[in-house]
């Protein structure tokens, strides 16, 4: 599965290439490795075969002699892996202590000339060397004479060197690995730093506390911003535009309904007050459609400005304040619990129009007691409760969805629009507005915005 994040991606694929070329790299030294300490184990033994070679004679006897004692001591010690040996034919007439009772094995037939044979043998101790031969001529006697000559090199010596090597080319490439990685993730971090400074950027617009994409950015990621921006202030100006057509709807609608509230007096006048009524009614239907309305639309462009959050708890008080004051048929007491750091993201017109028909309704219903409360919810949001200790919902109405003209008690005066505007300035921030009981015995209302 590809990770979402960039990061990860490029860590991935960049740790993937390294550990893959490292490997390779691994594989090439070792086989330059081999190459080299082969080439200087033969250089080795060639010089030590050309040392035995100057030194062969054939004595006054026949027998062929070689009067020199090569100064490695490997050669004396008893299958010390390195080993030498003399002859003519397929005779072996001279060999170094190292062989003991060993001898190796001559290849069918000797170099030509000067030329230098290289091949492996069987070494002691099951093991396996590798034989540099050549061709001599010895002097002595009364003819020439040719004779073998053959130094052996016990592979396992090159094996070892080889198996060091690896060991410490293996943990050196581990080594260059990780530094490699660890550059990679700091290199990583500061590329990307540009997308995290876009984002908190992006983040102070959602806020409301920057109009745009503000900030010094790479060439790559400009143009990006630009048109950010460019969006930004578009919809900005779409929003404004929608506003203004709105009011303008708001005002053209205005001298009708003036028109029609006049002829319904008229016809009140003369006698025909149930078709003036009938208008009237019609007058104030039509007149809270466009209230709505244009509380949406209001609701819609400072949600999407997101404005600056609006501190609550002073708020709650000023409302209580205003509300406690108007005539009531029950002394009401109204209980604040809400911290004074507690804040809303919404706008302070908008805020005060939900919390102040949500706290009246509340007024208009209770007995004597009304409590507003406020907590934190899971991801940073914010639930403001209103209860109350009057009837509240019936009781085989466990969930009511507000409607439009719906209203909680049928016999109580009210157009019932009022909690549906709360319900639609809600929403247009993101937020949610549900009807429950309250443990006060009434009814609680819950207000949640993210």
């Amino acid at each position: 599965m590809i990770p979402s994040s960039l990061r990860a991606r490029f860590t991935i694929i960049a740790a993937c290439a390294i550990l893959v070329a490292l490997v390779l790299a691994g594989f090439a030294l070792t086989f330059i490795f081999d190459g080299n300490i082969r080439a200087r184990a033969v250089a080795e033994v060639g010089d030590d075969l050309r040392t035995l070679a100057a030194h062969a004679r054939i004595a006054q006897d026949g027998r062929l002699v070689i009067d020199i004692e090569l100064g490695d001591p490997r050669f004396r010690t008893p299958y010390g892996g390195y080993y030498w040996q003399a002859g003519r034919g397929q005779t072996v007439e001279l060999k170094s202590r190292s062989l003991l009772d060993f001898t190796i094995d001559w290849r069918p037939q000797s170099p030509t000339g000067n030329d230098v044979a290289l091949y492996e043998r069987a070494a002691p101790e099951g093991r396996r060397m590798f034989v540099l031969e050549r061709r001599v001529v010895v002097p002595g006697g009364t003819t020439p004479t040719i004779a073998r000559i053959a130094v052996g090199l016990d592979q396992g010596e090159l094996d070892e060197a080889r198996t060091a090597f690896i060991q410490f080319a293996a943990s050196s490439l581990a080594a260059l690995g990780i530094a490699l990685v660890a550059g990679l993730w700091f290199a990583t971090q500061t590329g990307l730093a540009p997308l995290r400074a876009l984002r908190a950027s992006l983040i102070e617009v959602h806020h409301g506390r920057r109009t745009t994409v503000e900030g010094t950015f790479p060439d790559e990621v400009r143009p990006l911003v630009d048109d950010l921006n460019a969006l930004l202030q578009a919809r900005n100006a779409d929003l404004v535009t929608a506003r203004a057509r709105a009011g303008d709807l708001a005002h053209g609608l205005k001298t009708p309904l003036a028109v029609l509230s006049s002829t319904a007096r008229h016809l009140r006048e003369t006698g025909q007050a149930e078709a003036a009524a009938e208008i009237d009614g019609e007058i104030q239907r039509m007149s809270r459609h466009v209230t709505r309305e244009l509380v949406r639309a209001r609701a819609g462009v400072r949600a999407f400005r997101r404005t600056h959050p609006t501190l609550v708890e002073p708020m709650a008080r000023t409302l209580t304040k205003a509300l406690g004051a108007l005539p009531s048929a029950n002394p009401i007491t109204f209980e604040v619990k809400i911290s004074p750091r507690a804040t809303a993201p919404m706008d302070e017109t908008d805020l005060t129009e939900v919390l102040g028909n949500i706290i009246d309704n509340a007024r208009k219903w209770a007995r004597g007691h009304v409590r507003i409360s406020a907590d934190e919810v899971p991801g940073g949001g914010i639930r403001i409760s209103v209860e109350d200790d009057g009837p509240g919902l019936p009781a085989d109405d466990h969930s009511f969805e507000i409607e439009r003209g719906r209203r909680l008690d049928e016999q109580v005066e009210g157009s019932g629009f009022g909690l549906a505007i709360v319900k639609d300035l809600v929403e247009a921030y993101g937020g949610d507005l549900t009807l429950g009981r309250s443990p006060l015995g009434g009814l609680k209302v819950d207000i949640t915005l993210p």
